[in-house]
């Protein structure tokens, strides 16, 4: 599904003049208001066009500077304790291979779910869907017109509420649901470019630690057209600690949480696109997201999937 972009103008940022590999990149973001609308509404938005006189979204957004700094800079960060970790992700995709939905879904897909079962101990993985985004050149300028592919998303957020991943469980498994309940389930982002090194409006990351999770966050509705998912919306806090990953290469990904059933100390990573002073003139960020339910409980074998929450697109 294409999108379309913000209306507004490119942002010339400044760049802070040293290698791209160690430094911190002065950025932009953009944040759910703190407004009092959202004491009595709950903010959506609305993936096609309603029948009904309503808006498509109550969304207020309030755009932020922000600072994010390098992964690479010799701190560890660990999925558990912050909410993300950089894992070496080596593919036998080639470029090519990644525009073909079939590909895929025959070699890629089963990679993640071999990495992430091996990677976080995980008994059973299941893929929910993944985006291949290209960024067009204009991007973010609006042009009026539907782009050909995903762009980057510049408003922080976190996927999933553990609500809605206990709903998308129930319809995957059906009757038999509550055996995979019983046991511990998160829901994980693996993201990666699918051309390298990436600096082009880079995937920044929220240190879990630095977010209050009773005033940071509030939950939201994303509606289409047959069903609604719900997701977290992130307000600016300038306590919040914001990483990337510079020189991106391919053989590279980031993993974090969107969501946990467990009581962690990084419940989730806040997460969004965001533009990257340092960027080579012509680099268009190319990259795939891959959402994933990964469960824990050692059952004998899980039950069969017998619904579908939503289809993988490109």
């Amino acid at each position: 599904m294409a999108t379309t972009a913000l209306q507004e103008p490119l942002v010339e940022l400044p760049s802070e003049h040293a290698p791209v590999h160690s430094q911190t990149i002065k950025s932009y973001m953009h944040f759910l208001a703190r407004n009092k609308l959202y004491e009595t509404e709950k903010p959506y938005g609305v993936r096609y066009k309603p029948d009904e006189d309503i808006p498509q979204t109550n969304i207020i957004l309030e755009k932020h500077t922000i600072s994010v700094d390098s992964i690479r800079n010799g701190d560890t960060f660990r999925l558990n304790e912050c909410g993300f970790e950089r894992i070496d992700f080596p593919s036998k995709m080639s470029y090519d291979d990644f525009w073909n939905h079939e590909t895929i879904q025959a070699v890629y897909l089963g990679e993640v779910k071999r990495t992430l079962k091996k990677r976080l101990g995980a008994k059973f993985v299941h893929i929910l869907d993944y985006t291949v985004r290209k960024r067009d050149r204009t991007f973010p300028v609006s042009t009026g017109e539907e782009y050909d592919y995903d762009q980057p998303t510049s408003m922080a957020h976190i996927d999933f509420t553990v609500r809605e991943g206990e709903r998308m469980i129930k319809v995957l498994f059906g009757d038999r649901a509550d055996e995979v309940l019983k046991g511990h389930w998160q829901i994980i982002n693996l993201w990666k470019p699918i051309k390298g090194p990436l600096n082009d409006w880079p995937l920044a990351i929220c240190d879990s630690r630095t977010v209050n999770w009773q005033t940071d966050i509030t939950p939201g509705d994303v509606v289409f057209d047959d069903f609604v998912t719900e997701n977290i919306q992130v307000l600016y806090n300038s306590a919040h600690k914001w990483y990337y990953l510079p020189n991106h290469d391919v053989s590279e990904a980031l993993i974090f949480k969107s969501a946990d059933s467990k009581h962690s100390i990084a419940p989730a990573a806040p997460h969004a696109g965001c533009p990257n002073p340092n960027t080579s003139p012509g680099e268009c960020r190319e990259s795939l997201d891959c959402r994933c339910l990964v469960f824990f409980a050692d059952l004998p074998k899980y039950p069969p999937i017998v619904g579908d929450v939503f289809k993988p697109h490109i």
